[in-house]
Formats: structure tokens, sequence, C-alpha cells
């Protein structure tokens, strides 16, 4: 990584066979990247790979090659979350925002607007709308939307320990509260619910930029994508309510899901 200018973000993206989506991700990102330097802005982008056997190794190295704010970390095994925290050791953006190999970039110019807005604004925090694609093709479905926040702090947080919860790859924040509170890998399925709820809480209104406008668009499916992920994610959902004193409903998180999965059937 030759970049010697502290960027404005760091983009961290864990990364494991994805040769068919993560070129979108990259692209995406690239582009955001020129948009900053319009503004005399920077990013990082770190991509931990954790040992794919398909040609993904290749396409980020290719990449690095050819944009010197992507820099390639090996990781391990164990799961995207440990790949995360590995990618938030190396990270010195003044913002965090991590990106999985299956999502990328709505439109990089908006959000290259809304990290210098949250600069200027002083935010530590950034909720973003987004938008989940399917199928190959990438096709835009639902857009799961971020309203603007009770202007009251007690409101907002009694919300938010009543259910309300926000996408993770809508969601950045600054690095020294990402860094203190890191993923907690004893939950392989819902530690960065965990993590955006435990930083939620601490923070008041004032100090959050809400970005109506959807910024990234997100695959749908995953690993709470079968039957077996959803009933373990709902496990860890139990645990995680109970540590952080939350009585929010699981079909708040999962509720849609079952409800697309009883669709196909």
């Amino acid at each position: 990584m030759s970049e010697p200018v502290a960027p404005l973000v760091s983009v961290i993206t864990p990364c494991l066979n994805a040769r068919h989506t993560l070129p979108a991700t990259l692209d995406s990102v690239a582009a955001a990247a020129l948009e900053l330097q319009r503004f005399d802005q920077h990013l990082e982008h770190w991509v931990v790979d954790g040992g794919s056997e398909d040609t993904s190794q290749c396409l980020i190295e290719r990449h690095c090659s050819e944009h010197p704010w992507c820099a390639l970390l090996a990781g391990g095994r164990d799961g995207p979350y440990p790949a995360m925290n590995q990618g938030l050791a190396k990270a010195r953006g003044q913002y965090i925002h991590v990106l999985n190999a299956d999502d990328s970039l709505l439109n990089p110019r908006a959000y290259a607007k809304a990290l210098i807005q949250a600069q200027q604004q002083g935010a530590s925090l950034i909720l973003a709308s987004i938008a989940y694609v399917s199928g190959k093709e990438r096709r835009l479905g639902r857009i799961w939307p971020v309203q603007p926040l009770p202007h009251q702090g007690f409101d907002w947080h009694r919300q938010l320990r009543r259910g309300l919860h926000y996408p993770h790859p809508g969601f950045m924040a600054e690095r020294g509260r990402y860094q203190r509170q890191g993923f907690d890998s004893r939950y392989k399925l819902s530690a960065d619910y965990k993590l955006m709820q435990t930083l939620l809480l601490a923070a008041q209104p004032d100090d959050v930029l809400v970005v109506e406008q959807p910024l990234v668009a997100m695959a749908t499916g995953g690993r709470t994508g079968t039957w077996s992920g959803r009933f373990r994610g709902v496990k860890e959902l139990q645990a995680i309510n109970q540590e952080l004193g939350l009585q929010a409903p699981l079909w708040r998180r999962y509720g849609h899901k079952l409800v697309q999965a009883l669709r196909v059937r």
C-alpha cells in the first residue's frame, strides 16, 4: 500500500471464493476512490482472503497492482469476522466500512459525498439505506430504507432496545470506535449485529449522519439464507440480546428472510 496520505475511509472486504461477485466490489470501491480524489480525499481498501481456491486471489492481486490504495491480506479459514478484525487492525482511515465480497457501492459519487459530509459535520457514525440484489444479473430488489432519527436520544435508544436495527453494509463508524469494539468472533453469524447495536446505543442522534439514498447493493442469501443458518442465527441473537439487555423480538431481524423462504416453497 503506497498511499502516504491518511485516508478518509478504510474499506474492509473479507473474501473466500468470490470470483463471480468480487470484480463488482473492487470496481465500485475504485470508482469511489476516484471520486474522493476530486475532493482531495483518499481511501484504502483491505481485502482479506481466507484461502480462496478459485481465481479470487489472482483478481485481487491484479487489482492491487493497478490501484495503490488496495492491498491483499492473507487470512485464515476462521470465518468472515476474524477476517474483518484482521482488516480493522490494519485500518488507518477516519471511518471504517465493511463491504463484503458480494456487495458493491451503488453510487460511488454519493458515497464519497456522504463521507465528506460526515467529516464536515463531525459525525461519528453513518447509517445509509441499502438495496438488495439477486441472481447473476444482480437484479435490484427491495430497498432497506433508513429513516431520519428521533431528535431525542432516549426515544431512539428505546427503539434500538425494542428491535430497531440496521443493515451492516450501510453502516460506517469512526475508526477508534470500531477498533475498540471489534467483532466478537464467538458469534459466527451475528457478530456484526452485536457490534452495531453496541456502538449505536453508545451514540446520540447528533453523532449520526443518516443517508436515505441507498449507497450499497447487498446480495440476498448468505449464510443465513438456509433454514439451518436461520436457526443458528436466531440462537445467536437470543444470546446477544441477553448480553446487551435488549428486548428485541427475533422476527425483526429474520422475519423478512423467513417470508422469502416460504414464498420460494
